[in-house]
């Protein structure tokens, strides 16, 4: 998939994508627990960043400092 691939998908694509990539870097597999899966509540947030000069995906669990312009904030 190219860039322009990934541009044209919508949030359930690149959702599915971002998992895909996860479990692929991850061997193959990752396994998470009921209680993993439980302790997500609805205040728990994850921010995602997109790094221009990395030309990296950045998911977190904070706030990142504030985008420069190598940064934007997508979601």
């Amino acid at each position: 998939m190219d860039s322009e691939e990934r541009g044209l998908l919508d949030d359930k694509q690149m959702l599915f994508t971002l998992l895909t990539a996860f479990v692929k870097k991850n061997g193959g597999e990752i396994r998470i627990s009921e209680d993993e899966m439980d302790s997500v509540t609805t205040r728990d947030m994850v921010m995602m960043y997109y790094d221009r000069s990395s030309k990296e995906i950045i998911l977190s669990m904070k706030l990142l400092n504030p985008p420069s312009k190598e940064q934007d904030t997508i979601h």
